[in-house]
């Protein structure tokens, strides 16, 4: 039994529901001995859960029990730090955000975040039901990561560097712990559950106070021997000539803008003042239509499937999306039709949470046979 195709037949059922053994092996690509096996063993690590038995429609067929994902069973905690506070949540194996609860930065100081995180991650713990498995903590953060430490190397707006995450909150929850970029980690929650599942080429550009980019080749998400994959801030506007820098388009950047003319006093306030259709949305037009110019380079650097889009312009400021299709059909040599390119993330309102649980989530459906209970915290 290898942990990979454990990992085929749980992805398979995932995107299955509840299904018999065969079909499950059709779709996983495994031969049904080994969907017997795995499953068996899936049964075993408490990820799966067995059916009454059933027959086909009309009572046609040979009854079978069909298996199912344990999603209430089983849950991953979720923590991301962002720019301006963290986010912690409850998310369930089958990608459903359960409870998720925000505090604001005290200051930027790493251990000072870090240290409410704990306080945060164990008080949510601690009210979890008797007999929930969780799976681990999937952190995760902007800026550069290093998976195999589980540090963040380098956070430009936080002024961290070489941050020990992983283990400076593995060692004070208790918890299996994982780290990795927002931008990989959404990477990959999208192909589990959102916009990239079944695509073999993909990128998701992020478009925060962060800007960057995750690519994926091969189904498999690109992480580059130091952990670099995806920095873009000097993919365009650091070259002299240039007519913009990536840094001039955070959010932070634009809020800077507004506040010196005047208009508002934080984001909410400006993203509210811009989806009113305030002169406020101007910032957002501005930044779309240089971030769909990055968006077709990309593109055109790797032709790929489907763009994810991530901008908290898109679906709120009128026109957002539209600057972005221009800018992309304006700009993509290759002439991609953002139509059928770009789409935005399947996690709008909540992508914060699910690029923090797709950290463990991901490990979870590769090597499922590996995943670790936590004891209580």
């Amino acid at each position: 039994m290898t942990n990979s195709s454990a990992g085929a037949v749980l992805r398979a059922v995932l995107e299955l529901g509840p299904a018999p053994r065969s079909v499950v092996a059709r779709r996983a690509g495994v031969s049904p001995a080994t969907v017997t096996w795995q499953s068996k063993a899936l049964l075993e690590a408490g990820l799966l859960v067995e059916l009454p038995e059933t027959a086909g429609p009309a009572g046609v067929g040979r009854p079978h029990s069909p298996i199912a994902l344990d999603a209430a069973g089983n849950v991953v905690l979720a923590l991301h730090i962002a720019a301006a506070q963290i986010t912690v949540a409850v998310v369930d194996i089958a990608g459903t955000v359960l409870s998720s609860e925000q505090v604001p930065h005290r200051t930027h100081a790493p251990y000072d975040i870090l240290d409410t995180a704990i306080d945060r991650v164990r008080a949510v713990a601690a009210g979890l039901p008797d007999g929930l498995r969780v799976r681990g903590l999937g952190v995760a953060v902007g800026g550069r990561v290093d998976t195999t430490t589980g540090s963040v190397v380098d956070h430009s707006y936080l002024r961290w560097r070489d941050v020990p995450v992983r283990e400076y909150l593995a060692a004070r929850t208790g918890l299996p712990t994982s780290v990795d970029s927002h931008t990989r980690a959404l990477a990959h929650v999208e192909q589990l559950y959102g916009h990239l599942r079944g695509t073999t080429s993909s990128i998701v550009l992020f478009v925060g106070n962060v800007i960057d980019a995750a690519i994926a080749v091969h189904g498999r998400v690109h992480y580059g021997p130091h952990s670099g994959a995806g920095s873009i801030a000097r993919l365009l506007g650091a070259t002299a000539g240039s007519a913009f820098a990536l840094d001039d388009f955070g959010d932070h950047a634009l809020l800077a803008r507004a506040m010196r003319a005047g208009q508002v006093d934080s984001m909410a306030e400006l993203v509210a003042a811009a989806a009113a259709g305030g002169p406020e949305r101007a910032y957002f037009l501005e930044r779309a239509t240089a971030m769909g110019e990055v968006a077709a380079a990309l593109i055109d650097l790797l032709d790929p499937e489907a763009l994810v889009l991530v901008d908290r312009g898109l679906g709120t400021v009128p026109g957002v999306r539209e600057a972005y299709d221009d800018a992309v059909r304006a700009h993509s040599l290759i002439g991609a039709d953002p139509a059928e390119v770009v789409c935005e993330s399947a996690f709008t309102g909540q992508v914060l949470v699910m690029s923090a649980a797709g950290v463990v989530l991901h490990e979870l459906f590769r090597e499922p046979l590996t995943s670790v209970v936590a004891d209580a915290v």
